[in-house]
């Protein structure tokens, strides 16, 4: 499961309260802003995966807040809401790229769907990209399978890189205990011995990326019922 954000701009607030309730069921975070200000703020500090703004906000309106965010983000979705008396100016949105818009009211159907339809497009665009971001800072290299940290390389064992890599190439799932020891250790047969083999290979690997990158919560988190994933929102 990937942990996607949201950023939802929006002035009013009932409608802020009202849909901020049901988009928590689909990301891991929804970062609310009221107002263009708060939404560039927001934007620049947490970094979401996917924008839903409002068109008509005070200080700075949808359109200048899409139009700063697609002049260095290129590929970030953006969907945007207006009034039926705003509909020209979504004409100015064309060169924008919008994922999608929605005249108010609001579908709210449609809107989910759209919704779905976006995390569903932006985990394949992840999926796809060389450079993988996992915590902010902390990428993985897909070309030459290299963790970096501010671009310096973290030195991995043998094991550790195995380990990383097969976390990587589903990022956010969880991976049972047995497939990992499969994987990592494919040159043996497994035993009783393995499980704890795992447990301190993770642990080590664990306490040497919270070191390069000073951080105390651990990037790969253990599920007794399901097993290890790394966790790059923590």
């Amino acid at each position: 499961m990937f942990n996607l954000t949201l950023l939802y701009a929006e002035d009013d607030l009932q409608s802020r309260k009202n849909y901020a309730f049901v988009l928590k069921e689909y990301f891991s975070e929804v970062y609310l802003a009221e107002d263009g200000r708060e939404a560039l703020d927001l934007y620049h500090e947490k970094k979401p995966d996917i924008l839903l703004l409002d068109i008509s906000m005070p200080f700075i309106d949808g359109l200048d807040v899409a139009k700063f965010i697609r002049s260095t983000n290129k590929d970030i979705p953006i969907i945007m809401l207006t009034a039926h008396a705003e509909q020209e100016k979504l004409l100015a949105a064309i060169p924008l790229g919008l994922s999608e818009y929605f005249l108010k009211p609001i579908d709210d159907r449609k809107l989910i769907n759209t919704i779905q339809k976006t995390i569903q497009k932006t985990i394949e665009n992840i999926k796809s990209r060389k450079i993988i971001t996992i915590r902010k800072y902390l990428t993985w290299n897909k070309v030459n399978s290299n963790l970096l940290y501010k671009e310096e390389s973290i030195k991995l064992t043998k094991k550790e890189h195995k380990l990383m890599t097969i976390l990587i190439g589903s990022l956010g799932e969880y991976f049972t205990h047995y497939a990992l020891i499969l994987e990592v250790w494919d040159d043996e047969i497994p035993d009783a011995s393995h499980d704890n083999k795992l447990q301190q290979l993770v642990y080590r690997l664990n306490k040497k990326i919270n070191t390069s990158i000073n951080r105390d919560n651990p990037l790969i988190e253990n599920s007794y019922s399901l097993g290890y994933r790394i966790n790059s929102y923590a």
